[in-house]
């Protein structure tokens, strides 16, 4: 039984190919630290089943490095739409009290304004060089 278990996991991670995705985020010419970065998918398909969307974090030097759970490091490649949100906390004592830092226009799907390509090598994409 553990056998088959740990196949179907092996499986599970190896369904999508990924492809290692890199870039900045930076606000006012400066790193945006701490910003979340969402990529998804341009379009759809109405009755597919919806796919995982690769994410990363904002590192102190802007940086930032996709992921796709459950499959691991990287991004499918295609074209997509990307989100960035960043928030500070505005009550060091409510963890749910919080204000962005950034105009709500970065974080919208209905209306996106950045848009990336994922290629099938390694990927280092533009600067997102944000405005207030």
């Amino acid at each position: 039984m553990f056998g088959l278990l740990l196949i179907a996991s092996s499986c599970k991670k190896s369904a999508v190919k990924l492809y290692p995705v890199k870039g900045k985020v930076l606000f006012k010419g400066q790193p945006a630290e701490g910003a979340q970065v969402v990529f998804r998918r341009a379009t759809e398909d109405a009755g597919a089943k919806p796919e995982p969307n690769p994410y990363g974090d904002v590192r102190a030097d802007g940086s930032f490095s996709l992921r796709t759970e459950p499959y691991g490091e990287g991004a499918p490649a295609g074209d997509y739409i990307v989100m960035i949100s960043w928030y500070t906390r505005t009550d060091p004592e409510d963890p749910l009290s919080s204000k962005s830092k950034l105009p709500a226009k970065y974080a919208d799907p209905t209306n996106p304004i950045l848009k990336a390509t994922v290629k099938e090598v390694d990927n280092e994409l533009p600067p997102f060089d944000l405005k207030p």
